[in-house]
């Protein structure tokens, strides 16, 4: 009997998982840093990986954009033998502060190709600073082109941060719960949250504690679904939005709504 309740039970939860066409914000391509145990992924075992986990789409990033430079990481996304017209994947390019008239594989003043859907930057890896007087051409290009901008929270100084988020209310920024845990710095994030209406939270790296307390505070609208395919198993954070107190409607909008919402395109 006890087996039998279980086995309903997996089988609700899988057919919930299936209904809710995960969008995710946080896809792997390459040799992963800082993860030993983890095998570098090409695109063929990601989308197989996306598929066992019931991951309709997303946006790709590639490692050798932190590891190497975020020319190479861009110019590897190029290549990774994805194609990404008509698909429901979309890259995700690494940036830099532009220099004038700078060319290549970077976000700028020039038109990003259009699978090209989101940005993020490495302010603390790349040794420049998160602020408006060296982003700032970045992201009014990134505000005219409508792509969010995306962060690890070790990458950045909160007050940095906060001073962007309030000189640029436009530009979606999206601080990500990557490499490491947030759990001592929830309180500068949400108080971030609460004085900048443009910082939503991807989640993929939470604390079920964390992600129940930032769906009080702020609501469904300002979390976005991520797994960190490879490194992590997506179960956990699709195992917070199963779980979570709240409706079909709500938990979509987390799984996937909410990033095909400030994507440029509007994802799918």
């Amino acid at each position: 009997m006890i087996e039998t309740r279980i086995q309903e039970m997996a089988i609700r939860r899988r057919e919930l998982a299936r209904r809710l066409d995960a969008f995710d914000a946080n896809l792997w391509l390459g040799q992963p840093q800082g993860f030993p145990l983890a095998v570098g992924c090409g695109a063929d075992a990601l989308k197989g990986a996306m598929a066992g986990h019931f991951i309709g789409g997303g946006l790709v990033s590639h490692w050798r954009g932190k590891t190497v430079s975020p020319q190479e990481g861009n110019g590897a996304l190029e290549t990774a033998g994805i194609d990404w017209s008509g698909t429901s994947l979309h890259a995700m390019w690494t940036g830099l502060p532009p220099y004038p008239r700078e060319g290549g594989l970077l976000p700028g003043p020039d038109s990003l190709p259009a699978h090209v859907r989101a940005v993020r930057v490495f302010p603390k890896t790349c040794g420049f600073p998160l602020a408006e007087w060296s982003i700032g051409l970045l992201v009014k290009c990134l505000i005219k082109q409508g792509c969010p901008l995306f962060i690890w929270h070790t990458e950045l100084d909160w007050q940095d941060l906060y001073r962007l988020g309030k000189a640029y209310p436009q530009l979606r920024i999206v601080v990500e719960s990557q490499p490491r845990k947030i759990i001592y710095q929830i309180r500068p994030l949400f108080a971030l949250m609460r004085d900048c209406p443009n910082v939503l939270l991807e989640i993929s790296n939470l604390t079920g504690p964390c992600f129940e307390s930032a769906l009080r505070c702020f609501g469904p609208e300002r979390l976005i679904f991520g797994s960190f395919l490879p490194m992590n198993d997506p179960r956990v954070p699709l195992g917070m939005i199963l779980d979570a107190e709240m409706p079909e409607a709500d938990r979509k909008l987390v799984a996937g709504g909410n990033l095909r919402r400030i994507i440029r395109g509007g994802g799918q």
